[in-house]
């Protein structure tokens, strides 16, 4: 009985370790597979990372650059490394001739970039790029050997056995082609034809990107000889306009001075009315002169020493008359002790006749006050008046060229919207600057800063 009790406890726990080595084995291999898929995505992790940081890299000389060889050779060579390839070139599509030309290789010999320069490949052909171009899709062939006849016999030879080709498109039209050569047969993955997509689409933004950066400069090279040529021709219009019409305004002060006999009342009126008008358009002529002469390169600035005071009062005593005539009270603020400056005083007389002559233009009732001050190593001068004033808006525009503030009021006065875009450049070639302080309503004031000795012009 004890001896029968014995054997079924022997049978259990042989019947136990069988199970317990069963298990034991079971678990070993579920130990090794679950290893092996651990490393088989590690692998794939690490591969996902290796192409999302040469994506990364990619877009960021795509986006840093516009030398279109740096970039297209970034591409071709991270599109061999990370499919595991040989040898990769990026083609050019020259639309005039319909074929295609190699523009970056990769790992490729120098004997067979030279054989693909001599190749004429073309859509629809029976080469791999070929195809893919004709079907606006990535094509491949899995073994060259399976194709004794293909058109381009270099490439057996150099040892190449698989091929992938994407076409580079931008909204359908075909700007290229990206192909990457494997020496070992076999298909290429969808995920390897889909990580080389997206460098094909980085390829077509680069080339779209400097295609459009060499037409601007192309653009911006034909405007520059058209602005210069119109530069020139106003500078020599307005000369030859200039002329004739002093000849007028000179005959004309003659005849008002009875140089040729008295002059009746009548005939007199008209002609200081001629007279005004002439000088309002050789005014108008010497802005476009002055503009154009700026625009050209060709004003210079005469420095020597002068006085500031001296030429605001100068200034003041030809614009009296016209300050005068509207009734307005012309105040002026000059230090006595004011140092001399040095730089052009006959531009600096032009850019506060300017000024004066707006505020004189625009205010109705009031007065004008004009102040000078050395601040630090500048002079500071301000015109202030009691007209409309300037929106916001205006007071940023009214310094471009041909610029006039909106508004009939405004149009009535006349004139080009030259000169306070003349002073700025004048202002700005002594090393100063211009700005205008203004509330809608209550008047504006100009003021103009500039060094109290220019030494050289600021071009």
């Amino acid at each position: 009985m004890l001896a029968e009790h014995l054997d079924v406890m022997r049978r259990s726990i042989k019947q136990l370790f069988a199970e317990l080595s069963e298990s034991k084995e079971k678990l070993e291999e579920h130990s090794r597979t679950l290893e092996q898929q651990v490393e088989l995505r590690t692998k794939e992790l690490a591969k996902s990372i290796d192409e999302l940081k040469a994506l990364g890299e990619i877009s960021q000389v795509v986006n840093s650059t516009l030398d279109l060889e740096t970039v297209l050779t970034r591409i071709v060579r991270h599109a061999v490394q990370l499919s595991k390839t040989d040898a990769g070139t990026i083609y050019e599509y020259v639309e005039k001739k319909k074929v295609f030309v190699p523009w970056i290789n990769y790992g490729a010999s120098a004997e067979f970039i030279v054989a693909l320069r001599e190749s004429k490949l073309r859509v629809g052909d029976r080469t791999v790029i070929g195809q893919a171009a004709l079907k606006r899709a990535p094509d491949q062939v899995a073994d060259l050997a399976g194709i004794p006849d293909y058109p381009l016999p270099h490439t057996q030879q150099a040892g190449y056995r698989a091929l992938l080709a994407l076409p580079l498109l931008r909204e359908n039209r075909l700007v290229g082609g990206l192909i990457v050569r494997r020496k070992v047969p076999g298909e290429f993955p969808a995920s390897v034809v889909d990580m080389l997509q997206t460098f094909a689409e980085q390829s077509v933004i680069a080339i779209h990107n400097a295609r459009l950066f060499r037409e601007i400069e192309e653009k911006g090279h034909e405007l520059e000889i058209l602005n210069k040529h119109k530069s020139e021709f106003l500078a020599n219009m307005s000369h030859e306009l200039r002329t004739p019409l002093n000849a007028i305004l000179g005959y004309t002060e003659l005849i008002l001075d009875n140089i040729y006999g008295d002059v009746s009342k009548k005939i007199r009126e008209v002609l200081e009315r001629l007279e005004k008008n002439g000088r309002h358009l050789l005014s108008l002529i010497n802005d476009v002169l002055d503009l154009s002469k700026i625009e050209a390169g060709r004003l210079s600035l005469s420095l020597n020493d002068y006085s500031l005071r001296e030429v605001i009062y100068t200034v003041i005593a030809s614009v009296e008359a016209l300050a005068a005539e509207k009734k307005l009270d012309l105040k002026v603020s000059v230090p006595k002790d004011l140092a001399n400056g040095r730089g052009d005083e006959q531009r600096i007389a032009q850019v506060l006749l300017n000024l004066l002559g707006n505020a004189i233009k625009f205010t109705e009732a009031g007065k004008i006050m004009v102040e000078a001050e050395a601040v630090e190593n500048a002079f500071l001068v301000s015109v202030a008046d009691t007209g409309p004033g300037l929106a916001d808006a205006d007071q940023q525009k009214i310094f471009e060229e041909f610029h006039q503030v909106d508004g009939s009021s405004t149009r009535q006065k006349g004139g080009t919207g030259l000169g306070l875009s003349i002073c700025k450049k004048i202002v700005e070639m002594h090393g100063g600057r211009i700005w205008v302080e203004s509330t809608l309503g209550k008047g504006s004031t100009f003021r103009f800063s500039l060094p109290i000795r220019v030494e050289r012009q600021v071009d």
